[in-house]
């Protein structure tokens, strides 16, 4: 039994990672005696004292708190009035700079909170806010969180009655704030905007900051106080640097004696008193000796280095702007630091900058409608700017991208205009409106005219089409054959790539024809979705604009109808590697009609050559009837339009289903690429009759043939 109890003990010490002789792994390893502890509760006037005196530690809350409302926001909003209505509404309250200060004590106290003076027809702030009845904001009010104290008795169990659907389970529905100066006061939540430093667990010991976050300096201060004792103690060193040693015989017997050490310790305050006097020494040639040891500190700046890393670790501060210099270490530039720096500052701004700004947008694009700036409150979506700004040389690197993105549109206009689609003066037109141009909208402009109509129609024009957007019907009904009101949806694509004059074409491998790019319309793709793929996919190119040309319909059997673009700017090279194409280069037109070409991209140059034509003639011709508005914001709206101040609205006119097909039909063939990523437009026209009146039509964009045509009115002009 004893010899079976030995057997085990040998075994279980030869299991495991342990060294009896060094005490590795055992219980006598020192280096198993490490336990986490906590430390003892910082108080707020250490954290207060540590802010006023120390310069680090204040630059530490300061610069990610100014930082994080320094880019500015973007709201996703068009109409440059209504943004500039918010952004001044948001000047007024001083919401920047309050913002940063909330920052700042939430990051030094734990938390936060601002108090909206909101002018809902309430005089108490213990009142909910009346979201139905908000007139106003007048005043944000920021206290840290040792002056408030959350009421513990009114937690919400349920998620809480908020118009904005957000979650209050677990908040208190009340703050009690004591101001340093004035009354204390309590306010309900739904008038306060939280500022928290990080999240905590609910199950934290420490029971002050359990609503709000733990103050910055419990987490960092070990490390900055490494770093400025570090920094301090190595200018202290440099006393010691150089080292007197004086040598005087029989020191040791002298030594022994009070008197023998007085004698010593005088001999070296008149060896100082006379260094200091007259920069010399004078000693006994016999018996004494003075000297001086450098002493070298190496490691000294290693150590240095090290403190200044970690606490840029937990701080998630790069050395640049802690410290004003870059990291230490081989080819160490900071660049990666900063990156991390501005994902840091990015959290932040989700944390507490994000949904308190939803807020206070709500209540100024609410307090907007009742003063009347406009009649509905807005939709938007809040995004922060980009913190990262360029250097000299990456903003060179873009100027010369752009410079070769000017170089490569002139030489396209050149290509245009040898091949006489367009007129150099056009382009010089639109270098003097706004000076610069891009090919695809000074065609655009072209495309304002109506091919399919005919002047001589008009005479035979009915009365149902006379004040409405469809072209001209014949008195007996029958619809002339050029204004077919039919609408083919198209299940195929192509695409027409230009290039110095020339057209991208290639060789069908299952039939040998020629063709360009182009195929089926998938599930879920618009047309011009495949219309991308497909030059991709076969061409290995990928184009930057699309220009709808027109609807190849009533294609014969074997060949769906197909929507055809043209495209004038792409990147990269046409190279055929798939099993579709091959051979891929241009061509110019009049050679590519004489090949063997696949039907649908014959019919497509064709379409393509014919409008060029129209297009050559039209420019001659008086302006076309119709004019376009894209919307506010787009350059392109009439004089009075898209104003954010409120008027009255004219009441729409009826509009019947044919004439919502022929509107439809226009923005697709002529005006899509106009509108295209636009939320809605207009457009103005009247029919071909003489003295017609013109008619404004307004619609929501929601992507190629989904428009949602909601008003017609008269046009006053």
């Amino acid at each position: 039994m004893q010899e079976n109890e030995e057997v085990k003990e040998k075994e279980k010490r030869a299991d495991g990672y342990k060294n009896l002789m060094s005490k590795y792994g055992t219980k006598d390893d020192v280096s198993e005696q490490y336990r986490f502890e906590s430390g003892e509760p910082v108080a707020d006037i250490e954290l207060t004292l540590n802010y006023e005196e120390n310069g680090l530690f204040s630059k530490i809350i300061d610069i990610p708190a100014d930082d994080s409302v320094s880019s500015g926001f973007d709201f996703g909003i068009t109409d440059v009035d209504l943004v500039n209505f918010i952004n001044k509404s948001l000047d007024e309250i001083d919401f920047e700079s309050k913002a940063a200060e909330a920052n700042k004590w939430a990051r030094l106290y734990g938390g936060a909170l601002m108090v909206m003076i909101v002018d809902d027809g309430k005089d108490d702030l213990k009142e909910p806010l009346d979201w139905d009845n908000i007139h106003g904001i007048d005043e944000l009010l920021v206290f840290e969180r040792p002056l408030i104290t959350p009421d513990y008795n009114s937690i919400y169990n349920q998620r809480g009655d908020d118009k904005r659907n957000w979650s209050k389970f677990g908040q208190p529905e009340y703050y009690d704030v004591s101001p340093i100066y004035g009354s204390p006061f309590r306010v309900h939540e739904s008038r306060c905007l939280l500022f928290k430093n990080g999240t905590l667990p609910q199950s934290s010991s420490r029971t002050e900051y359990r609503f709000f976050g733990m103050p910055e300096y419990v987490r960092i201060h070990k490390a900055l106080q490494e770093t400025v004792t570090s920094h301090g103690n190595g200018v202290k060193l440099l006393d010691r640097a150089i080292q007197a040693i004086y040598k005087m015989n029989d020191l040791a017997s002298l030594l022994e004696t009070d008197e023998g050490e007085d004698t010593v310790l005088r001999r070296l305050r008149i060896i100082d008193m006379a260094k200091g006097i007259i920069n010399s020494i004078a000693i006994d040639s016999q018996g004494e000796d003075y000297d001086y040891k450098q002493v070298t500190f190496s490691g000294v700046k290693d150590i240095i280095d090290s403190t200044c890393n970690m606490l840029s670790a937990v701080t998630n501060i790069p050395q640049t702007k802690l410290f004003g210099r870059s990291p230490a270490g081989e080819n160490a530039t900071g660049d990666g630091d900063m990156e991390n720096y501005y994902t840091f500052v990015g959290k932040i701004q989700k944390l507490n900058l994000k949904r308190n700004l939803c807020t206070l947008l709500d209540i100024i694009l609410l307090s907007g409608k009742y003063k009347g700036e406009f009649e509905e409150v807005p939709e938007y979506v809040l995004k922060f700017n980009p913190l990262w700004s360029l250097s000299e040389k990456e903003q060179a690197d873009v100027d010369q991208v752009k410079a070769s993105t000017e170089l490569a549109k002139a030489q396209t206009a050149q290509a245009y205009v040898d091949m006489q689609a367009l007129d150099a003066s056009e382009v010089r037109k639109r270098l003097a409106e706004n000076g610069e141009f891009t090919v695809n909208d000074i065609l655009d402009e072209e495309d304002d005219g109506d091919w399919s109509e005919e002047s001589n129609t008009n005479a035979l024009e009915s009365e149902e089409t006379s004040d409405t957007a469809l072209s001209a019907e014949m008195e007996s009904g029958e619809q002339n054959d050029s204004t077919d009101m039919r609408i083919t949806t198209p299940t195929g694509c192509g695409v027409i790539v230009v290039k110095d004059g020339k057209i991208l074409v290639g060789q069908r491998k299952d039939n040998g024809q020629i063709c360009g790019p182009g195929g089926h319309i998938e599930i879920g793709e618009t047309p011009e979705d495949a219309a991308i793929r497909e030059t991709r996919e076969e061409f290995s190119i990928n184009v930057a604009g699309l220009i709808p040309v027109t609807v190849l319909s009533d294609m014969p059997a074997g060949y769906c109808p197909s929507q055809v673009f043209l495209c004038t700017e792409y990147f990269g090279e046409p190279f055929c590697f798939n099993a579709e194409m091959d051979n891929a280069r241009f061509e110019p037109v009049e050679k590519i009609l004489e090949y063997d070409l696949f039907l649908p991209f014959r019919l497509s140059i064709e379409a393509f050559t014919d409008q060029l034509r129209e297009i050559m003639l039209t420019s001659q011709e008086t302006s076309s009837t119709i004019t376009v508005d894209g919307g506010p914001g787009s350059g392109r709206k009439p004089e009075g339009g898209g104003q954010a101040k409120s008027s009255k609205r004219k009441k729409s006119l009826k509009i019947s289903p044919k004439e919502r097909e022929k509107v439809t039909h226009d923005i697709n063939n002529i005006f899509h690429k106009r509108f295209e990523g636009k939320p809605n437009g207009m457009i103005i026209t009247h029919s071909n009759k003489k003295n017609s009146p013109a008619y404004n039509y307004y619609f929501e964009n929601n992507g190629f043939n989904n428009y949602n045509i909601f008003r017609k009115t008269k046009n006053p002009d």
